[in-house]
Order: structure tokens, then C-alpha cells, then sequence
């Protein structure tokens, strides 16, 4: 891997574990109504959640491209495609702000709640098809970039969780601005891609 590629990688992961998707607001929300103490079963939930969304994103990943390496080119296509659609996704953003009721989400339900969350799921395949086994189709490497993708991932969940009352006013002070600026990274990470 070149240095270009792996400032992509890293461009695209951290872009996209820190900007709002379901997990950051989940855990800003949950921190700011019940604390960090009385939320550490969902961040838990999370990120365990995660770590299995992960390499099983990594699983069919590989199997994907092992049993079709010709998929590979078209997997970089669609990956920088979807890259391009959040970048105008985030752009296009009016910024966010959430408020949650009731009682915390228990360890399970925030565990259950990984497999339905699209953007991680992108993101796993995305990261997998267009950084990784372009250049290596090594189980072992595969397998590292996938649990590296979840602890990216858990640290922008624990980020925003950490932080949320400073993201929520810094995106209503600033949150076009920011989206602005997340978007473009986007897109070159994108061209990155290519390059």
C-alpha cells in the first residue's frame, strides 16, 4: 500500500466515524440524558456490536471478491460513488441536534441495533473494497483492517459521547460550515481513490 492509499483510508475512516450517523448521535444523546455511568451499556452494546458488524463486513468482503476478483474495479466505483453521495449527503445537511426519552438502550438492543445501521455497514465494505483488496486479498490483513475499523469506528462513538455537549453546539454555531468542510474531505478522499 502507498502512502496515498493509506491517507485515503485514514481520510475516509476518521470523516466517517466522526461525522453524525445513527452510533454518534446515539451515544451524544445517551450521554447528555442519563451520563456517561448509566450509558456505558449502550456504548458497550456499540461497540461490540460493531466489532462483529465488522469482520463480517470483512468476511463477505473477501469471499465476495475471492470468488469474483473482477468485482474488485466495480467494488472501487461503487465505493468511491457512495463516498461522493455522503459527502453531498453531509453537505447538504442542515445541522442536527437530538434528544432522547426514557431509559438508556440496554447492551443488547444497542448490540441488535449495529445490523441495521446502514452507514456502518458502507462503511466496512466501502473501506474493505476500496483501500484493502485492491492490494492484498491476505486473510490476516483483512482481518486487521476489519477490527481496526470497528476500534475507528468505537472511537468517534466515544468521541461524540465524551464531547457531545461541545459537538452540539459547535454544529449549531458552525454546522454548515463544518459539513462544508466534511464533504469536501469527502470528495477528495474519493479522488484519492483514483490517484
Amino acid at each position: 500500500m502507498t502512502s496515498t492509499i493509506i491517507s485515503g483510508f485514514l481520510t475516509y475512516t476518521l470523516i466517517t466515524a466522526l461525522t453524525p450517523g445513527p452510533n454518534n448521535i446515539l451515544a451524544l444523546s445517551s450521554v447528555n440524558q442519563y451520563g456517561l455511568r448509566r450509558s456505558i451499556r449502550v456504548l458497550m452494546g456499540m461497540s461490540a456490536g460493531f466489532l462483529v458488524l465488522m469482520l463480517v463486513c470483512g468476511a463477505f468482503t473477501f469471499t465476495l471478491i475471492s470468488l469474483l476478483p473482477s468485482l474488485t474495479r466495480w467494488l472501487v466505483w461503487i465505493g468511491a460513488g457512495y463516498i461522493l453521495w455522503l459527502a453531498w449527503r453531509i453537505a447538504s445537511r442542515s445541522p442536527t441536534t437530538s434528544n432522547g426519552s426514557g431509559h438508556p438502550l440496554s447492551f443488547w438492543v444497542s448490540f441488535w441495533l449495529q445490523f441495521a445501521n446502514v452507514k456502518i455497514i458502507l462503511y466496512g465494505i466501502t473501506a474493505l473494497s476500496a483501500f484493502v483488496l485492491p492490494y492484498t486479498q491476505d486473510i490476516f490483513w483483512v482481518t486487521a483492517v476489519s477490527i481496526l475499523l470497528a476500534v475507528i469506528g468505537c472511537v468517534g462513538n466515544l468521541v461524540w459521547a465524551l464531547a457531545g455537549h461541545l459537538f452540539q453546539s459547535l454544529f449549531r454555531r458552525h454546522g454548515q460550515v463544518v459539513n462544508l468542510v466534511l464533504a469536501l474531505l469527502l470528495v477528495y478522499c474519493a479522488a484519492r481513490m483514483f490517484f
